[in-house]
């Protein structure tokens, strides 16, 4: 079996071939890449090593988009207040 890991920078998840990216990062790309990684993907292309043209176009918009990505920090909850009394 053909170990395969997520195309995120950075990322050693192993993923099945078929896939872009371990989940979390997957979920990380704007829904709009995600959609055309899924438009142009065509199945087998795994397989046989050929993906198309457009599916390496939205392939290399999705690993700029995720060099370039900053996590949004959670906001932390407030300190308790001080007692008034």
């Amino acid at each position: 079996m053909t170990v395969h890991t997520c195309h995120w920078p950075g990322c050693e998840k192993a993923v099945p071939p078929k896939l872009w990216g371990c989940q979390a990062h997957w979920y990380a790309l704007p829904k709009a890449i995600r959609d055309r990684i899924w438009a142009t993907y065509v199945p087998g292309q795994e397989v046989t090593k050929t993906p198309s043209d457009a599916y390496l176009a939205v392939a290399r918009e999705a690993h700029e988009f995720a060099r370039s990505y900053v996590p949004r920090k959670p906001v932390p909850p407030p300190a308790p207040q001080a007692a008034l009394f």
